[in-house]
């Protein structure tokens, strides 16, 4: 007896190709800027926290600090702002993202902010809870914020009248960024620069690739529920990464390379310089040779490439940094795997370079 399953032909996108964005309008480095203002870290632990915290009090009215204080900082609602920001059409400007506040139904601002804080349907929130809420029903509120694991500061904002809500964070984003208007406008070209930059990294490497390229090492694997990923290069943020949903994109906002803030044209980028000093050493490529056959531990490869373990591992280092080989942890060890998808990269790192140098007359000085 034979029995035979159902015929199938699949035509699911198996190789699904995910849509990547580099975005470096200057609304982006504002809500960046509210973040590191009043984020949850220590100020100390960005560069640039200083100038941007002297930025709004100086130039700020007398009331600003206040009222960002009322709505609990601006840290997280800096966050919320970035995937509004990101709907509007470029150029993306703060006048523009305050207009588009304003105009926005109350209860879809609410619903905004209260996705950020994790209160959503997806998450096992009450459907109708999360629509009373959005209304400005308090006690539905409260119901939403008792069960987060975590408590948020924005509760405070959420209790407001829905329309007296979005008129004070459109008020708070509109001043803020009056205020660290200059300082924006002094970094715009050198994040356009990391920008450009990127988008020509992007032609030559997988989506994960370049999120692990740019973030220095962030590890970004495709999910079925990604649609497409938003990178926006910072100054405000240095040296973090932030990451960020909106709906169904990832966002990940991270910290311009130094030779863009260098202002040096000449400079080549530090990944490419990363790329050949790894491969410019001999036992860095004899340990290459030996992972192209396949994945080892580290006694091991140090065995097969004839040096000493403490040899290796410094050496591993340095072709992970460079992007040529991963870690693979497993239960009970920790082995190496070559990166065979960055090894035709060099190449075409070298040509991309190269082929984008400044012409005679784009670096010219005026007489």
């Amino acid at each position: 007896m034979t029995v035979s399953g159902p015929k199938v032909r699949d035509f699911t996108d198996k190789q699904r190709a995910l849509a990547v964005s580099v975005e470096s309008d200057a609304v982006y480095e504002t809500l960046l800027a509210m973040f590191v203002f009043h984020g949850e870290s220590d100020h100390s632990e960005y560069e640039t926290a200083e100038e941007i915290i002297t930025a709004v009090n100086e130039r700020g009215d007398d009331t600003l600090v206040a009222d960002i204080k009322s709505i609990a900082g601006c840290g997280e609602l800096g966050l919320t702002l970035i995937g509004v920001a990101h709907d509007m059409p470029a150029p993306r400007t703060v006048e523009t993202l305050v207009s588009r506040i304003r105009e926005m139904d109350p209860a879809d601002l609410r619903i905004l902010v209260m996705c950020n804080i994790g209160i959503e349907v997806s998450r096992g929130h009450d459907e109708a809870t999360i629509a009373r809420a959005a209304k400005g029903d308090n006690d539905a509120l409260r119901e939403l914020i008792t069960g987060l694991a975590h408590p948020t500061k924005m509760s405070s904002l959420l209790e407001r009248d829905p329309h007296t809500m979005r008129e004070d964070v459109a008020s708070v984003v509109e001043r803020f960024g009056a205020a660290v208007a200059p300082i924006v406008a002094e970094r715009q070209a050198v994040l356009d620069r990391d920008a450009a930059s990127t988008r020509v990294l992007a032609k030559t490497m997988s989506p994960d690739r370049l999120v692990e390229q740019v973030t220095n090492g962030i590890t970004f694997e495709m999910q079925p529920s990604v649609s497409g990923v938003v990178l926006i290069p910072s100054v405000a943020i240095r040296p973090w990464v932030v990451i960020a949903e909106h709906e169904s994109l990832r966002v990940f906002a991270y910290s311009v390379s130094d030779e863009r803030l260098a202002s040096d044209t000449d400079a080549p980028p530090s990944y490419l310089i990363d790329m050949f000093k790894a491969l410019g050493d001999e036992k860095r490529l004899r340990l290459l040779g030996v992972l192209a056959e396949g994945d080892l531990g580290l006694k091991e490869l140090a065995a097969r490439a004839d040096i000493a373990k403490s040899t290796a591992h410094h050496h591993l280092r340095v072709l992970r940094s460079a992007g040529l080989v991963r870690v693979i942890v497993g239960d009970d060890d920790k082995r190496y795997s070559l990166r065979r998808d960055s090894v035709p990269e060099a190449g075409r790192l070298l040509e991309t370079f190269l082929a984008n140098r400044p012409t005679s007359t784009e670096t010219e000085e005026p007489s």
